[in-house]
C-alpha cells in the first residue's frame, strides 16, 4: 500500500548484533575467554601501582608508612621502639607485647611485629652486645675428641633486637605529652571534657566507658553536634593520654597534662 508508513519498516534494525558492535565498547570480565574461562584481558586495571609500606625508598620513608597504616597500634609499636633502646632478647620483648596484647585488639603475634619494625629499618637483630648480626665474627672452636684435635663451627650467638637510627629518630620524635595538648586544642569546644575524662582515668584503678559515660553525655556542649563519651575517649587514648588495661588509665603523659593544667590553674 503506497504511502503506508509501516512498509518498510524492520523490527530488527534496532537491535544490536555483536557484528555490529562498537570497537570502543570494553569488554566484559564475564566473557567467555579460552576453555570458557573468563576473558582474562576483560580485568580491570588500577589506577596505581598498589605498594607496600616495605618498598619506599628511605627508611624514614618506611617507617612513617608503617606507622601510618597501623593506627590503632600506635601505643603498641612504640613500646616495642622504646624497649629495643637497648639490646632486648627476643624472647623478652615478644612477652612484653604479649602482656599489651592482653589488652588491645591485634591480629599480629609479637614475633610478626617484629619482623614489620625490622622491614621498616626501625629495628635490627643484634648480639647481646648489640653488634648487628651480619658483623658478628666468631672463631671457630678448636675441639679435642678421643686425643684429636679439629675445628668446629661456633654457635650463633643469642638473638637481640636493637633500635636503628632511624628507629631511634622516630622515638625521640614522639612527645605525646604534645600530641595531647594538641588534640584538646583542636576540639576548642570541649577542653572541660577532655579534663574530666582524663581526670577520671587518673583515678586509682581506672575508669569505665559507663561512668565515663555519666559524667559527660549529659553536657548541653555535647547536644549539638551530639557527642559522646566514646569520642573523647578514642582521641585520648590516640593521643596516648590514656590506654586501657581492663579499664581505661591514665597514662604518665595524661598525667603530666594534667599536672601542667592544674598547677596553670593554681597559679591564676
Amino acid at each position: 500500500m503506497e504511502g503506508d508508513a509501516t512498509r518498510d519498516f524492520d523490527p530488527l534494525d534496532s537491535l544490536f548484533f555483536e557484528d555490529e558492535q562498537d570497537d570502543d565498547v570494553v569488554e566484559s570480565v564475564f566473557e567467555e575467554g579460552p576453555y570458557n574461562l573468563p576473558n582474562p584481558e576483560a580485568y580491570p586495571t588500577f589506577l596505581g601501582e598498589l605498594n607496600s609500606f616495605a618498598n619506599a625508598e628511605t627508611a624514614e620513608a618506611r617507617i612513617e608508612a608503617l606507622f601510618n597504616q597501623m593506627p590503632t597500634l600506635h601505643a603498641m609499636l612504640y613500646s616495642m621502639l622504646e624497649a629495643c633502646t637497648s639490646p632486648v632478647a627476643v624472647a623478652d620483648l615478644e612477652a612484653q607485647v604479649g602482656e599489651l596484647k592482653q589488652h588491645h585488639h591485634c591480629i599480629y603475634d609479637p614475633s610478626t611485629l617484629a619482623d614489620l619494625l625490622e622491614r621498616a629499618s626501625a629495628i635490627r637483630k643484634t648480639d647481646a652486645e648489640g653488634t648487628p648480626l651480619d658483623e658478628v665474627e666468631q672463631e671457630p672452636l678448636r675441639v679435642e675428641e678421643d686425643g684429636v684435635e679439629y675445628w668446629a663451627v661456633a654457635p650463633a650467638p643469642d638473638v637481640h633486637w636493637m633500635l636503628t637510627d632511624d628507629g631511634r629518630a622516630k622515638l625521640d620524635r614522639y612527645h605525646p605529652l604534645e600530641l595531647i595538648r594538641a588534640c584538646v586544642a583542636e576540639d576548642a569546644r570541649y577542653p572541660e571534657i577532655y579534663h574530666t575524662v582524663l581526670r577520671l582515668c587518673a583515678r586509682d584503678g581506672g575508669s569505665t566507658l559507663a561512668v565515663i559515660g555519666d559524667a559527660v553525655d549529659d553536657e548541653p556542649v555535647l547536644q549539638s553536634p551530639k557527642r559522646f563519651a566514646t569520642y573523647f575517649v578514642d582521641k585520648l587514648e590516640r593521643a596516648g593520654a590514656i590506654s586501657w588495661n581492663g579499664h581505661w588509665c591514665a597514662t604518665s603523659a595524661g598525667i603530666e597534662y594534667l599536672e601542667g593544667i592544674e598547677e596553670a590553674e593554681g597559679s591564676r
